[in-house]
This record gives C-alpha cells, structure tokens and sequence, in this order.
C-alpha cells in the first residue's frame, strides 16, 4: 500500500473502482429531493370539491343525453331524414290537345335543362366555370355566377335549352355541371289557333286559352321517387327505397277541324290586310249543336316564342272583345215580331223617305225608301223600318227576346276571359233605346254572342251553348269524357225560323249580301255595318265595325259563320269587306266536307245541292 502526500493510504486501483460504483449507488439509493422539487399533497376538501364538480357535470351530460334520446328524438330523427332522404319528383308528360280528326295542336317533346352542383365547385374555379356558361348558354355572366355562389347541391342554370347547347355544355367534361331531361310544350303549328289554344309557363302550368281552362286535366299527376343522398347532397341511387310512377295527363280532342281553321284564319288575315283594319275575328260553327269549328283572332301570335309578341295578340277577341253589333241585330228584333205574331212578312212600314226623327233623335237609312214589307225592310236593311217593327213589341218584350238570343249573358265556352257584353233592362233605356237597340245600337256584344243567335235561326228555332271540347282520352285511346250537347232554351217556334231563312237567303240573293253569294250553294245571312262610338261620347261617322253572319245551305246547314273586321278603310261596308271571306271559306269548307253544290242538269233545271255519302 502506497501512501499518500499527507499520509493517507492509497488503495489499489481495483478497488478503488468497486468502491465508487458501490458509493455511488448508495448516494442514489438514499438521497433525498430538494424541497423546492417535492409535489404538494392534496387536501382531502380539494377531493371532495372535484367528485362534485365532475358529479354535476356528468349528471348534465346524462340529463341532455335522456332529453335527446327521449324527448327530442322525433325531432332530430327527422331533420337527419331531411338531410339525408332525397324526394326526387318526376314530371309527367302534359297531354296533347287534338283537332277533331286527331292532328296535333300542342304537344310535348323532351328537351335538356342544365343544372350545377355549387357545392362541388372549388371556389377558385367559380369563375371561370360561370363565364363559360355565359358563353355556351347565352345567360349573364353575373346571374350565372351569383348561383354558383349558393351554399347548395343542386341549382338550375338553364331550362329546356336547345340540344346543340347542350352538347356544348356537355363538351365541357365539367362533373359538377349536369344536364337532365325536361318537358318543353310545342305548337307544331305555330300561330294556327294559337289565340284559342293558348300557351304554357316554364313548368307547364297553362297560363292562357285551352291550356289554361284544362290545365287539371292536361297536366298529369306528379311521381316522386324516394332515395337517399351524401353529404354532399349526391343522390345515392342505389338506395332509393320507393318509386310512384308520374301519371300523364289526359289529352283533348276538340271540335276543331285543323282545316278550316287554316282556311278561317288565312282568310281573315289577307281581308285585315288587304282593308287596313286594327283587328278582326271570325268563327264557323255547326248550328245544329253549337260545336265550334273554327275559331279565328287577327293579329295574332306565335306560341313558342312568347316573347316576341305584345299582350294584346295574344288574347281571343271572339269573346273578349264586344262591340256594338249594328245591322246584324235586326235578326233579333225581326224574329222576335214574327214569332211574337205582332207583324207578318207582308206588313208594310212607311220609312219616311231615308229621314225619320225620333224624339230629339233623327234617324237615317243609307238609301231613301217609300212603304216597304217587312220581309223588304230586312233585305234593304231599312233602320227606319225596324224601328217602327220594334215599337209593336215594345220595350219589355223587345228586351225578353234579345235575351233569350243569349245577348248580355255568357256563353259558357271552354276558353276564359269571356265577357257578357252590354244589354241594360228596359228600367234604365233612354229616350233613344226603343230607337237605337233594334238596329244593333246601345248594346254590345260579342262575336260568339252573334253567330250563337244566328243559329236559333239556322237550326229551327234552339240557343246551343257553344262549345270546343268533343272528348277526353287517355294513353291508350280510351274516352274519360265526352262532351254532352247542351241545349239552353228553345227561343224561335220552327215556322218562324223557316220564315226567317227565307228572308235571309233574299237578303244574299236580292240585298246587301250579294258578295257572299256562293254558285250552286243556297246561302242566308245578313250585313252589318256599326258605327264606332268615340271616346268623348256619340258615335263617329270615319270609324266603323264591318261584319257578316251567314249559314249554308239553307234549307239543312251545315255550317254558319260570322266575320267581323275593325276600323276597315277605305271601304267599311259589310257587305264589301266581310262577305267575300265568308264566301271563300264558306265554299272550300262545304266542298271539303263533302257537299255537293247543285249544278244545271241537261234540261238546265237546277238539281238541289246534298253532301255525299
């Protein structure tokens, strides 16, 4: 053993090392932490206040977990339905509306619609997605992109849009841009009875004519299909759970003949062109039971382009528009004398020479006459000699009469906007009416009105209610309905509606009619020419209502008529510029039809006209 500097003993070096391992344990072993290093205990109050904190809060939790488990899961179950159940509805084709001998008027054809997913658009993106629509699509830019700015899974960008655009858009590989299938309504026709049939809105709702008034029979029932979706608000259609099919809507067919509304309405629009008018409409009918044939407005409009035409086009003045019926009037009050017994055909009427006052009234005829029958007075259509027909009957009668024609009531035709027309009671007549009503003055009235009372005459004696509906079917052919012919009242007795043919084919033949003469077909019916009443009250002598109403043939008609042109210059007549468009269509209808005119045999008798077989 060595020994150190002070005297200690070295020990040796292996020992020395166990010696400091063994120490060194020992120091660890037994040494104690700083007291700035040593944790606190915990008092048994700070225990008791913890438990009881997080009692409480536990009990919160379990109370709101009860209240939502129990009290409010109906609720929750069905907002979490809402999120994540999808109801998909499925639009059913709207009917087709058919002539009578089943040729489209309106119809349906499936065109694409555009739609985007917002949601699924990153919003740097959004721009350039929106002005590529605007390009595509013809849409703003700005409309565009304030929807795909919508916090939504589904926005309509453009609806029924051509096939070429959305192609395009299709071309564009954009997943979050999608095209669906939609049903446009088409008018194969285009401006043919467009005024009667009326048009659609964007969802197919009808908004005017036909459309309109059989909108709940025409539009079908919606289906749905009841499916699931993402959180994203995709449909999943692998979970669709139901399925209602979409139930078609009927179709219609009308009285219409698709012909000779063509002829109708070409013919109408050539004599308003022809004589300037502001307007004009004519319809032909079938007398016998008041079915519509056709049903004519000028000017008028095409329906698949709505937005190219004004409000007033599109409305059908048939029975919208009424005006003061004039010398077709005289009808009215001429039956009523005979039927009534106050006055035969050969009666004779002074007609004061072509000036007659009346009160502070002084009335005129166009033409002077001397002492005329009444059978004359109707030809000549004499004012003067109407009137003094008129005062036999009296107000009261005069007035029960012009009401059972069916003036100043409605029709009752399929098609809405009719109007009643103008026809006050005898109690508020002026010192003039008993001097103006008879020949059409102080009333108004409608077209449909007229031809209606034109009928009783044609027909023998009965007021029809006018109609346009013949049936309603479905897919397959199968009647839903078919309209019954309603007979309002009986007016005329049969011998004075046969006196009154025979008085209105002279009319043609010997009167004011001469223009509507029709070779080989007996033709009755009657000229009218009204003044216009102006604005600051009386009546314009520039301004006028041209109209005819006939029937053919006369003796067993097939179909009457009547023409009304508005404001026609220079020539204002009636008898001018109303006739010759009866004649025209009057003549191809019959022949159309199949009538056969009468022609001269070998002897160069006259062998009576009959429709063939």
């Amino acid at each position: 053993m060595e020994t150190g500097l002070i005297g200690f003993k070295k020990p040796r070096q292996k020992q020395l090392a166990v010696e400091s391992r063994i120490g060194s344990t020992k120091a660890f072993s037994f040494s104690r932490a700083p007291l700035a290093l040593r944790r606190p205990a915990i008092s048994e109050q700070r225990v008791r206040v913890l438990f009881l904190i997080v009692s409480f809060l536990f009990l919160v939790l379990m109370l709101r977990l009860t209240s939502l488990a129990w009290f409010q899961r109906e609720k929750f179950s069905e907002r979490a339905k809402r999120q994540h159940n999808l109801i998909v509805e499925i639009q059913p084709k709207r009917g087709i509306i058919y002539d009578k001998n089943l040729k489209e008027m309106a119809t349906s054809l499936r065109v694409p619609s555009i739609y985007a997913v917002p949601r699924l658009i990153l919003e740097k993106h959004k721009n350039q997605v929106a002005r590529e629509l605007s390009k595509i699509l013809g849409v703003e830019y700005p409309l565009l992109r304030e929807r795909l700015s919508r916090d939504k899974s589904f926005v309509w960008i453009a609806r029924r849009v051509p096939e070429e655009r959305a192609n395009a858009v299709r071309n564009l590989k954009n997943l979050n841009i999608g095209i669906v299938p939609e049903y446009k309504r088409f008018y194969p026709n285009s401006s043919l009875m467009s005024n009667v049939v009326g048009f659609c809105g964007i969802d197919n709702n009808g908004l005017e004519g036909l459309e309109l008034h059989f909108d709940s029979y025409l539009k079908g029932k919606t289906g749905f299909r009841y499916t699931q979706r993402d959180a994203m608000g995709r449909e999943i259609v692998a979970r669709e759970e139901k399925l209602i099919p979409a139930v078609n809507g009927y179709h219609m067919v009308l009285t219409i003949d698709q012909y000779i509304q063509y002829l109708t309405e070409k013919e109408l629009a050539a004599a308003c062109t022809q004589w300037n008018a502001k307007g004009g409409v004519a319809m032909v009918m079938n007398p016998n039971d008041g079915a519509i044939i056709a049903m004519a407005s000028w000017p008028s409009y095409d329906p698949n382009h709505i937005q190219d035409s004004p409000a007033a086009n599109r409305r059908n003045r048939t029975v919208t528009d009424i005006f003061e019926p004039g010398s077709v009037f005289k009808i009215v009050t001429m039956s009523a004398a005979l039927n009534e017994g106050v006055s035969s055909i050969h009666d004779k009427y002074f007609c004061e020479n072509g000036a007659w006052t009346v009160g502070r009234r002084v009335l005129h005829d166009v033409h002077p006459y001397g002492t005329l029958s009444l059978e004359e007075v109707l030809i000549k259509s004499s004012n003067i000699g109407t009137v003094k027909v008129a005062s036999r009957l009296g107000p009261e009668k005069l007035y029960s009469y012009i009401r059972q024609f069916g003036f100043g009531e409605l029709t009752g035709v399929e098609v809405r906007g009719e109007v009643p027309g103008i026809l006050r009671p005898p109690g508020r007549w002026s010192g003039t009416s008993m001097s103006a009503i008879p020949i059409g003055q102080e009333v108004a009235s409608t077209a449909i009105q007229c031809l209606s009372a034109l009928n009783v005459i044609a027909n023998g004696g009965t007021l029809y209610k006018p109609h346009l509906l013949n049936k309603i079917i479905d897919d397959k052919g199968i009647e839903i309905a078919t309209k019954k012919i309603e007979s309002r009242r009986n007016v005329l007795k049969p011998e004075t509606a046969r006196t009154m043919k025979k008085i209105l084919q002279k009319v043609i033949e010997e009167g004011t009619g001469k223009n509507a003469i029709i070779e080989g077909i007996p033709v009755a019916g009657k000229t009218g020419t009204a003044q216009k009443i102006l604005s600051t009250g009386g009546y314009s002598h520039s301004n006028f209502f041209a109209s005819f109403i006939g029937f053919a043939p006369v003796e067993n008609p097939l179909l009457s008529m009547i023409v009304v042109l508005d404001d026609p210059h220079p020539s204002y007549y009636g008898g001018t510029v109303a006739a010759p468009i009866f004649k025209k269509v009057m003549e191809q209808s019959l022949l159309y039809m199949g009538y056969r005119p009468s022609k001269k045999d070998s002897t160069g008798s006259w062998e009576q006209g009959k429709k063939a077989a």
